[in-house]
């Protein structure tokens, strides 16, 4: 029986054997949301079972006739249920409006260093670019390591640069639930069928195993710029999307 056979009888009977293949059969998209919020003070095992649960809620309320793809309307409700737990946790350290708006400005900074420098920039030359000290630099890379509010709103990149990625901007957009926020997940999805195998594993490792340009590329056995080049296509086609 296909996943949308299941839907359909689930729907009809409310049976939980029913409801619990469902929730196995998906369990594999809790263990990808999670890895976002992970090392930030909380056990994985608790991750996982907020992220379980939230699967549980969203295959209940799933309604099939509706003709979404059930994997854009459960990833909302999953982070949206994670979000939660953290805010009623209150776990994260307060960290000022200052640190957070230059932590933002690092990713750029380095990526713009590096291509002049044609290797990883040093504290000291990020701090001369962006006009700040070396201490404040580093007070805003370890507030940047930090879990708040500012982080959780940053779903497929925490390292700051959400200004001119339509793919960041869009999940941050996501609501926690609800058919209104499922359009997001469906423009991915058509985007991502769009992309090449290569700009597939660049958006895998980039946006979902969040590794750096850097990474990406030793593992790849191609130059930084061949990635940076990969990710500007990727958000250049999410971009026509969107605008469409």
């Amino acid at each position: 029986m296909t996943n949308q056979e299941l839907f359909n009888r689930y729907a009809e009977t409310k049976d939980i054997e029913i409801r619990n293949q469902l929730v196995e059969k998906y369990l594999y998209m809790v263990d990808i949301l999670i890895r976002k919020y992970l090392n930030k003070g909380v056990d994985y095992d608790d991750l996982y079972q907020v992220g379980a649960m939230a699967l549980v809620s969203a295959v209940d309320r799933f309604d099939p006739g509706k003709g979404y793809e059930f994997s854009s309307f459960a990833t909302p409700t999953i982070l949206g249920e994670i979000k939660r737990y953290f805010r009623d946790k209150e776990w994260g350290v307060k960290v000022p409006r200052r640190l957070k708006e230059l932590s933002a400005k690092i990713p750029s900074a380095k990526e713009h260093l590096f291509g002049q420098l044609q290797r990883m920039p040093t504290v000291a030359e990020i701090a001369a670019y962006l006009g700040n000290t070396e201490e404040e630099i580093l007070e805003a890379m370890e507030g940047g390591r930090a879990y708040n509010s500012y982080s959780l709103n940053q779903t497929f990149d925490e390292s700051g640069d959400t200004g001119d990625n339509p793919i960041l901007e869009r999940y941050a957009a996501i609501e926690e639930s609800g058919y209104d926020s499922v359009e997001y997940g469906e423009i991915i999805d058509i985007v991502l069928k769009r992309l090449s195998e290569s700009e597939k594993n660049i958006f895998q490792k980039r946006y979902i195993q969040n590794k750096t340009q850097t990474q990406i590329a030793q593992e790849m056995g191609v130059s930084q710029m061949t990635i940076s080049r990969g990710e500007k296509s990727i958000k250049k086609k999410f971009s026509e999307e969107l605008r469409k």
